[in-house]
């Protein structure tokens, strides 16, 4: 079967992800692939490092539909993958007798009949349509006659496995991605301080927060202004804004994976990375988060706090964190290689190509 993956997204985001480990399985499935990216920007880079075979375009407005045509009739897809609007326009006047399947990762919906109708016509020419969470799948169904059928994100398990560090002396949280606001690096320092307080009422171990990621929208400095306004010392926690060489060997590490975002989360593929790793993980329960917890041993959901303060649902939270935390510090290696096997079951690329293989089979 040939299958061809069009997409519009110029940076590394979710969904960019998303297609790549797409067209990983899709290739794996034994398929021929062609990628259509957009010319410039990281993401044509990444399908080329992958080894897939790429032809970008500028764009995917009318001007190049000429182009696009020309690489249709040449390769003449069974299948075509398309990521976003502009492509999926253009794919209406591509795809001949080609099965379009359209992925929808974004929950934008307002509920009006108007936004309804819109989208249902723009989908006319659409086949299939393929979301990575029911969070998604929700509302989409009651507007489309097609199928919408959800495919959870498969993460490489050759890159993110359980290693056999050791934990740290003291309990580690990791809080992993870019340092941007909605990620909610701030809020947590009210949450950890409360953590903290508990470790000495305990006389436990007190517990480090390290931070990893690049800035974007939010720097170092606002990030150290929220620890410095709740008197959170800077030996109780770290700050890293370079690469992790080895991200598999940082993850197993750690006592405990920290998603505090304050929205988006449709796909959240580092709490993927976590588990996969072998170490649980807490997340607030925006978007498709609380979809991750399938196993008892994977971690759970809080309430995230909305600013400095102490009030109830602040120490709910932290004591169903502080619980986890000291539960995970104190584990051996089999319980953290069961929970990296079970995570594998519902997170790798092989279970999301055993579904593709099933959407295709449909097709």
């Amino acid at each position: 079967m040939k299958i061809w993956h069009l997409i519009s997204n110029r940076w590394n985001s979710a969904i960019s992800e998303y297609a790549l480990s797409t067209a990983k399985v899709t290739c794996a499935l034994g398929h021929d692939i062609l990628v259509t990216p957009l010319l410039e920007g990281p993401v044509a880079a990444r399908f080329q490092e992958a080894q897939i075979k790429v032809l970008p375009v500028d764009h995917f407005g009318p001007a190049k539909f000429a182009k696009l045509s020309t690489i249709n009739g040449n390769f003449l897809p069974d299948v075509i993958f398309t990521y976003g609007g502009p492509e999926t326009t253009a794919a209406m006047f591509l795809k001949g007798k080609a099965k379009l399947i359209r992925f929808h990762g974004y929950k934008s919906d307002d509920g009006s009949l108007l936004q309804a109708v819109t989208k249902r016509l723009g989908h006319f020419h659409v086949d299939a349509v393929i979301v990575p969470s029911n969070f998604v799948a929700e509302g989409l169904r009651d507007i489309f006659s097609m199928a919408v059928n959800v495919v959870t994100l498969g993460c490489d398990t050759e890159i993110f496995h359980l290693t056999q560090n050791e934990r740290e002396p003291r309990p580690e949280l990791l809080i992993f991605g870019r340092l941007d606001p909605v990620k909610g690096h701030r809020e947590f320092f009210s949450t950890f301080k409360i953590l903290l307080e508990m470790s000495e009422v305990n006389q436990h171990p007190r517990p480090k927060l390290r931070i990893v990621g690049l800035p974007a929208n939010l720097s170092v400095r606002h990030i150290i202004e929220a620890a410095r306004v709740l008197n959170i010392s800077p030996d109780d926690y770290e700050i890293q804004c370079e690469r992790v060489a080895n991200v598999a060997e940082f993850m197993s590490r750690v006592s405990l994976g920290v998603v505090p975002s304050l929205g988006s989360e449709v796909i959240c593929r580092v709490a993927e990375e976590f588990l996969l790793c072998g170490t649980p993980v807490v997340t607030t329960e925006v978007g498709s988060l609380p979809e991750l917890f399938v196993h008892e041993s994977f971690g759970g959901c809080y309430g995230p706090s909305n600013g400095p303060g102490n009030g109830p649902k602040d120490q709910a939270s932290a004591l169903k964190i502080y619980d986890i935390l000291r539960r995970s510090h104190a584990e051996n290696m089999p319980t953290r290689r069961a929970r990296s096997e079970e995570a594998r079951r519902h997170f790798s690329l092989g279970t999301m190509q055993e579904n593709i293989s099933e959407l295709l089979k449909k097709q």
